[in-house]
């Protein structure tokens, strides 16, 4: 798929719009301007639909380290079979299952959004949307302020983002204002994960949190529950305690003495991660929504 071309049909369309007066954008040479002329986007290559200077600065920043992480890790996964098995994938059939849900029997012209999504595309039909400028990301925008016209989204999908908003029902009133009617949308978060931050991390979410946070904004949650299960959630709460607080080199020897302990535990969580109870210590929980 021609992602650039597929945004440029979609800002014609009307379908991508000036984030703050969600009017139609007109394209003139390498900007993107709002009818009124009040808001000016740069719109080579990739659009950046943010105003806040500061803010781009800064995720600019935080962008080029965590893709440095993220390639790194890429590599790590690629070259080193210990760094596969570490790497499998726990989530629950049913997290994977609602997942697939938002894609099933879409048209070829739906608009499908990612959230949240780059430097890996998650599936080819969706546009990834990032604050900041990694590999794969289609458009530069915010999740609290969306660059959508009112329902004019089929689906969207969001993993490891709204522990990043600063608002989230803020986030979650834009997912609701952009979504058409019988939309859905597949969200996942972490509950039980240590802080990370690029650049911050605001908060977490319980299966019934999760419900609440969408519910407010009018979704109806049609499936919820545990996505990665409490074995990882102890595995990776462990190393990170391990690495941050016991004293150096202590603290390098004993992260790598956990680590293969650390793998022998992971396939606890093909039995537990199931269980009525895995919610109660997820690593994340997840939540498949209509509007």
């Amino acid at each position: 798929m021609n992602y650039s071309q597929v945004i440029r049909e979609q800002i014609q369309q009307g379908i991508i719009v000036c984030p703050k007066s969600h009017k139609k954008l007109k394209i003139v040479a390498k900007s993107l301007l709002s009818p009124e002329k009040k808001y000016s986007y740069h719109a080579n290559h990739v659009p950046i639909l943010i105003t806040d200077s500061k803010l781009l600065k800064l995720y600019a920043t935080q962008s080029k380290r965590m893709n440095f992480e993220y390639t790194s890790h890429v590599q790590k996964i690629k070259n080193n079979l210990f760094n596969k098995i570490r790497s499998y994938d726990y989530r629950t059939k049913q997290s994977l299952n609602a997942e697939q849900t938002i894609t099933l029997n879409l048209n070829r012209n739906a608009v499908c959004v990612s959230i949240g999504g780059g430097p890996v595309r998650t599936h080819e039909r969706f546009i990834n949307l990032n604050i900041g400028l990694f590999p794969n990301v289609d458009i530069v925008g915010d999740g609290h302020q969306l660059p959508y016209a009112n329902s004019s989204v089929d689906a969207v999908y969001s993993n490891a983002v709204f522990e990043h908003l600063h608002s989230p029902d803020l986030a979650a009133k834009e997912m609701f204002r952009v979504m058409k009617k019988g939309a859905k949308a597949y969200v996942s978060t972490p509950f039980m994960q240590s802080y990370h931050g690029y650049p911050n991390h605001y908060q977490n979410f319980t299966v019934s949190g999760h419900t609440k946070l969408f519910e407010r904004q009018g979704f109806k949650v049609l499936d919820s529950g545990c996505c990665v299960g409490p074995t990882t959630a102890i595995r990776f709460l462990i190393a990170k305690y391990l690495l941050n607080y016991l004293p150096k080199p202590i603290n390098y020897i004993a992260r790598l003495l956990w680590e293969p302990i650390s793998l022998l535990l992971g396939p606890l969580d093909l039995l537990l991660r199931n269980k009525d109870t895995a919610h109660m210590m997820a690593s994340t929980t997840y939540v498949l929504l209509e509007k």
